[in-house]
């Protein structure tokens, strides 16, 4: 029997659509880009076998798509889980039962065009993002609020911009203003659902290092971590995020390599912007920590900062 490409379409068998299936196609739609392990946790599967073969199928009839980008990653000796997108079809369903409004494209080019690179930062947004969902779950008291409910919340002009997760900070630097957009990885609130209306929502803006951006730079109009210390100081003292999203506060949650990059962060924050920003303005983590210890943080003076 020859092996079927992984790349390649086969002719599609008829399926009937499961809730699973569903989730899976609007889990793709939401995040992007996701593996076979993200899909695993998020619709609460146990059987690897079975969910790969599932795939294979919604694959083949177009649901999901798989990015070429990922075939270089696949080759290397630490091989990776498959990684996923919205398919065409899996578009349509969408659009038709959820009525949603996505873009009018066509997915499996869009899809084909992506670069590894782009592919690669998603999918450490992605892991972020899931691992965050697997701690509330497991917390019992904590439900995430998504960017989409933040977004339809927000002032009206936030609504109508084409990038509503972009704004302009004004930073002074050298004896001069400069004027600085901030876009964050990912935007997410926390609602615990044992507290009091009006102290029950937490919101935070995220960054995912992968440690290779400078931490710090002669020129804050290049790219550095302390431009975004810098951006996101001026967001708190102005109230942007107010003006911009309409919530009362926020925190930025770094996730990158590992201690010591952390540590030059913490260091970083207390030169560039510690007399203007509280500690607790910015919590760092190391990636890829266990779920259970996604609630636990520390802030720009290293101590420990629970989000429960």
């Amino acid at each position: 029997m020859l092996k079927r490409s992984r790349f390649k379409r086969a002719k599609p068998s008829n399926i009937e659509l499961t809730d699973r299936d569903v989730a899976i196609i609007r889990a793709l739609e939401h995040h992007r880009f996701l593996t076979t392990d993200h899909l695993m946790t998020l619709t609460d599967t146990s059987s690897r076998q079975g969910i790969t073969r599932r795939l294979r199928e919604l694959f083949d009839a177009g649901y999901v798509d798989r990015p070429k980008a990922q075939m270089l990653t696949m080759a290397y000796a630490d091989k990776r889980p498959m990684v996923y997108a919205l398919g065409n079809a899996g578009a349509d369903l969408l659009a038709d039962r959820f009525q949603l409004r996505l873009p009018d494209v066509y997915w499996t080019e869009k899809n084909r065009r992506v670069k590894e690179k782009f592919v690669e930062h998603t999918l450490g947004i992605a892991d972020f993002m899931v691992a965050m969902e697997l701690a509330c779950r497991t917390a019992g008291n904590i439900e995430i609020i998504p960017r989409e409910t933040i977004l339809a919340a927000s002032p009206q002009n936030t609504r109508r911009r084409e990038y509503p997760f972009r704004w302009q900070t004004r930073v002074h630097w050298n004896n001069e203003w400069q004027e600085l957009a901030i876009v964050p990885d990912a935007v997410l609130g926390l609602r615990y659902t044992d507290k009091p209306a009006g102290k029950n929502k937490a919101y935070f803006f995220v960054e995912i290092d992968r440690g290779t951006m400078p931490i710090t730079r002669r020129d804050v109009k290049q790219t550095s971590f302390a431009r975004k210390l810098h951006s996101y100081a001026d967001t708190f003292e102005r109230k942007l995020h107010t003006e911009q999203f309409g919530i009362k506060n926020f925190r930025v949650l770094t996730v990158t390599t590992g201690r010591e990059r952390i540590k030059n962060m913490q260091e970083a924050f207390q030169a560039e912007v510690g007399g203007s920003a509280p500690a607790g303005l910015f919590l760092f983590a190391e990636k890829g920590r266990a779920p259970e210890a996604m609630l636990d943080w520390a802030n720009g003076n290293g101590d420990p900062v629970s989000l429960i």
